[in-house]
């Protein structure tokens, strides 16, 4: 039997047939449900947030942030006399990354009382390293401590790093592994003096240059490497600031071909030959899932339904 003819026969076969999920959609994952519950332990210290994973998105598109977000906090706790307000995002204590509930309830169970772990806070596009003094599970007075100290401020979305002032300019004090000014050999620790010739004694004013300039522009960044003296010598270096970048969604030449996609490229669709009635070939594409169409009465689809990643 020939190719042609098998592969006649295997459209007919596939005639109306389309995938479906081997398995039942699963349950939301613990973000999703009201699973929340008190920083407390029966030992240890006594903190009194209540918080949850730092995760975005439902089931079509999950993803998690670094830290746990707060969602309640205990009057008269130490979380409370040290400031901490619903929606703050806790991300290190004493230098150890928290990105899970269990992993701060760990911490309380091992630290004894009254003692004054150094908390990292994000407040918006603002980091903070804040004492807190730790108290018994009642809340009581609780030792007034230095305020929360400025670590960096946060540019998401065009240098993916954390700045902050210093003497002569803003310091790279935090970025992503992947971020424009690693990758251009930017080493974290070192202080920028001026970008495309402007002098930035701020890190708000900074980042919002950064943020204005076009996605994927490239800026000329003059800095002091790491451990340079206030008079040591400045180096130069072109930076490409992050940029979603673009694509084609939609193209057609009605009648005799059209393309389309989803913004996100989870979906697209081709088509040859429209005449409404009837069409030669349609293509289209929804995740894992691949549907294929001749004279719109020979359907053939490949693929399981899941989740995308």
């Amino acid at each position: 039997m020939t190719r042609p003819i098998q592969l006649f026969l295997a459209c007919l076969f596939a005639a109306g047939c389309s995938t479906a999920p081997v398995r039942a959609i699963p349950d939301p994952l613990p973000e999703l449900l009201d699973w929340l519950r008190p920083s407390q332990a029966s030992e240890g210290g006594f903190l009194g947030l209540k918080v949850r994973e730092n995760g975005q998105g439902g089931l079509e598109s999950l993803s998690f942030d670094p830290g746990v977000r707060v969602v309640s906090v205990a009057p008269g706790s130490p979380a409370a006399q040290a400031g901490f307000e619903i929606g703050d995002v806790l991300l290190a204590w004493d230098q150890v990354a928290i990105d899970d509930p269990e992993s701060l309830e760990a911490m309380l169970r091992a630290a004894g009382l009254d003692q004054d772990p150094v908390l990292r806070v994000r407040r918006g596009d603002s980091v903070f390293e804040l004492p807190v003094r730790l108290a018994a599970a009642a809340p009581g007075s609780v030792a007034e401590l230095e305020p929360a100290r400025l670590a960096w401020r946060l540019d998401p979305s065009r240098s993916r790093a954390g700045w902050l002032a210093g003497p002569g300019g803003v310091a790279l004090v935090t970025s992503a592994p992947e971020g424009p000014f690693p990758s251009a050999g930017i080493e974290v620790g070192s202080l920028v003096t001026d970008i495309d010739g402007v002098a930035y004694r701020s890190e708000r004013a900074l980042i919002r240059a950064l943020q204005a300039q076009p996605p994927g522009a490239a800026v000329v960044v003059r800095y002091r490497p790491p451990g340079s003296s206030s008079d040591g010598p400045i180096e130069t270096k072109t930076v490409s600031l992050l940029g979603p970048g673009s694509r084609v969604i939609e193209a057609s030449l009605p009648i005799l071909a059209g393309y389309r996609s989803s913004p996100d490229g989870v979906e697209s669709s081709f088509y040859l030959i429209d005449l409404w009635i009837i069409s030669l070939f349609k293509y289209r594409r929804d995740g894992e899932e691949r549907h294929w169409s001749l004279l719109r009465f020979l359907n053939f689809s490949t693929g399981v339904g899941k989740l995308s990643e």
